[in-house]
């Protein structure tokens, strides 16, 4: 194809050069002699050639780029003067400015066509100047000379015959066309250009043209048979005008057309850019950012698809759609499906970790949602992925009810603003994981001194612990004594007192040990466990039965019943005796104050179908929980009910569960009751517990 795109001009000039020679021997054959004066003909001729040199002087001018060294300005400067002094010589009449005229624009012509043999050279812009506005100021200063001062022009004619002026003139201009001829056909053949083929080619009939002039006289059939020549090259000059005008157009409407398409991917860049920087976090930005690119690039739906990290799976979060667009059925069908890595658009998009073009999903066998976008009308289909360097944080995909060619300009542009978005939802994380680091420090810090003022505390508590203790011991000797004086009848008599002494006695002992105990165990609360629990053998219904005895009387107070069940037929554990005293304490003990009289408290325990593990229900038929105290549940942000509480026992509760390995949840309904679950393993815990704080865990239906 190329070897005949090249060979046409070729085939062109032999035709046309064998053409001229034989009309040439025709006409002199049958009218050697004929002589046919038409200056209104003649003059038209040579105006419309002088304007098709100009024409093809500009448009070599526009192209001058397109060369090295400038070569193609010499030329296009020899156009430019040659059709100025035709159509000077258009307007002058016969005589010898009338012929001067011709033969100056046939050398001008010429000397612009030999340039390119002058060696390469770097032109810059004053050179790039000079060169046309030289040749259009010499040639309308000589065309106007030669028009104002006939009288000064030297004999061009003589007795109707050219004089030696004139022929001398035109034998150059031969040399000259014949030269710039050779060296448009030397460079096309190095660089392959097609214009130098029609340069060289044009530059050949001027030269033939010329050749003619010179065996010719004025108005004779040689004179009419090289002008028709030369309007021949200059009808070839007009066609290659208007082929590059074509060309120029064309390329306009493509330049134009890029611009949009580049206006709208910066519109779409910029909006994208401006939601990012005013939204809070990427579920605030979801729907604008999906809107923003499907508005700026003529897409009708979009839908947005977030990694779920621990499942490994693509879920639906976001979509936007045009107005226009009903596509509900599809939307929903998207919604209730994932798509693993590799499935579908949106899955190709995650494994290559670039943007995916999908010009008819209905006809594209991997699109798994084929049949239902037929059903809706969709058809041309994108998606990119959302990522920053190798970490995926979702997908985003779009699709048009029209088939779409991939355009790699928007794909390009697509993939920028997926990382835009990823480095978004980066920052934000980064900023997340500061706060909380930031709130972390404050907390420590705060629970630091906690922790010191607890263990003064602890300490004068012990201090002022000692005489209660050393007083019931001396009380209980002191009723012993007195118990034992008394005569028979009477210490039968008072054998129920005797023992009521006796058991609040060792509930005085007891508690005031324990007081000791829980202001330790408060501080290792705030501060984390920091002392490993002591796993043993351990009864869980001999613990609910310590807990149960020491909270009775204040129960019984309260007309509240303390129940177990299934406790004995509990599985032995290994726990921190202890510590579970203590848990079980705190939640028995907050029970009761919240069931009304004739209410209950009960413990019920039963082991889970693997046979590992213990459940363990605290079960009240008090007042209930309002989700705002449920969800404050074991932090330190606990909220107390009780007048003087510190609502720590809860998360007292929970460093025992972690402690051992196990979990709790709580479900509490108001005007029904609480119950509290825990779960513990029969073995103890699988590995050491941690000795700091456990993590919040999240609201809801409370858990641990």
């Amino acid at each position: 194809m190329m070897k005949t795109r090249q060979s046409a001009p070729m085939l062109v000039l032999v035709a046309m050069a064998a053409a001229a020679l034989l009309s040439g021997l025709i006409v002199r054959s049958l009218w050697p002699h004929r002589i046919w004066v038409n200056l209104p003909l003649h003059s038209t001729a040579e105006a419309l050639g002088g304007l098709a040199a100009v024409l093809m002087a500009l448009l070599l001018f526009s192209r001058r780029a397109e060369w090295d060294g400038g070569k193609l300005q010499g030329i296009a400067a020899g156009f430019l003067g040659m059709g100025l002094l035709e159509i000077f010589h258009a307007l002058s009449p016969p005589g010898d400015g009338f012929v001067l005229l011709r033969s100056a624009a046939s050398l001008c012509g010429g000397f612009g066509y030999a340039l390119v043999w002058l060696p390469p050279k770097n032109s810059d812009r004053r050179w790039s100047r000079l060169i046309p506005n030289s040749a259009a100021a010499g040639g309308i200063v000589l065309g106007l000379w030669t028009l104002s001062f006939p009288e000064l022009i030297p004999a061009m004619t003589h007795q109707d015959q050219f004089t030696l002026s004139a022929i001398a003139m035109n034998s150059l201009a031969v040399l000259l066309f014949f030269a710039g001829s050779a060296g448009c056909w030397v460079e096309f053949r190095q660089s392959g250009r097609p214009e130098t083929s029609l340069l060289a080619s044009l530059a050949f009939l001027f030269g033939l043209a010329e050749i003619m002039f010179l065996f010719s006289s004025p108005w004779d059939s040689g004179w009419w048979l090289w002008h028709l020549l030369r309007l021949a090259a200059y009808a070839w000059v007009l066609a290659y005008a208007g082929r590059g005008y074509e060309l120029m157009v064309a390329d306009l409407r493509e330049a134009l057309s890029r611009t949009r398409r580049s206006e709208r991917r910066l519109a779409a860049e910029y909006a994208v850019t401006r939601v990012l920087a005013d939204a809070a976090t990427l579920k605030d930005a979801g729907q604008a950012v999906l809107q923003a690119i499907g508005e700026s690039l003529d897409w009708e739906l979009g839908m947005f698809w977030s990694l779920d990290e621990e499942r490994q799976v693509l879920c639906f979060v976001d979509l936007w759609h045009a107005p226009q667009v009903e596509a509900t059925e599809f939307v929903r069908d998207s919604r209730e499906g994932t798509f693993q890595r590799g499935e579908g658009l949106i899955g190709r998009a995650w494994a290559t970790g670039k943007p995916i073009w999908i010009p008819d999903v209905v006809a594209d066998p991997t699109f798994r949602r084929a049949p239902m976008a037929a059903r809706v009308g969709l058809h041309g289909g994108f998606a990119f992925p959302v990522r920053k360097g190798e970490e995926l944080y979702g997908v985003i995909e779009f699709f048009s009810r029209d088939s779409r060619q991939p355009d790699q300009d928007i794909l390009d542009m697509v993939a920028d603003i997926g990382i835009k978005i990823g480095l978004f939802v980066d920052r934000k994380r980064k900023e997340e994981a500061f706060r909380r680091t930031e709130a972390q420090l404050v907390e420590e810090h705060r629970l630091a001194e906690v922790a010191r003022v607890l263990g003064d505390i602890g300490h004068d508590l012990k201090n002022m612990l000692m005489p209660i203790v050393t007083g019931a011991g001396l009380l209980e000797e002191e009723l012993s004594e007195c118990f034992s004086k008394l005569p028979q009848p009477a210490a039968s008599a008072a054998k129920p007192s005797r023992d009521l002494t006796h058991e609040l006695i060792e509930m005085i002992r007891h508690g005031s040990r324990r007081i000791h105990d829980r202001v330790k165990e408060i501080a290792d609360s705030v501060k984390g466990l920091t002392r490993a629990p002591t796993f043993a053998p351990c009864r869980l219904a001999d613990v609910v039965s310590s807990v149960y005895a020491t909270l009775r009387i204040l129960a019984d107070e309260r007309g509240v019943t303390l129940r177990t069940e299934a406790l004995e037929a509990l599985p032995v554990i290994r726990a921190d005796e202890s510590r579970l005293f203590n848990a079980i304490y705190n939640l028995v003990n907050n029970a009761i104050p919240e069931v009304p009289s004739g209410g209950s408290v009960t413990v019920q325990g039963r082991t889970d179908e693997s046979g590992k593990h213990i459940l363990l229900s605290v079960i009240d038929t008090g007042k209930g929980m309002s989700p705002e105290v449920r969800d404050s549940l074991f932090t330190y942000q606990a909220i107390s009910r009780k007048v003087g509480g510190t609502g720590l026992g809860t998360k007292i509760v929970k460093d025992v569960v972690d402690a051992h390995g196990g979990a709790i949840t709580v479900e509490s309904q108001e005007g029904v009751g609480t119950t509290f679950h825990i779960t513990l393993p029969i073995e103890g815990p699988s590995s050491p517990p941690p000795n700091r704080a456990p993590a919040q865990p999240d609201a809801g239906r409370k858990t641990s």
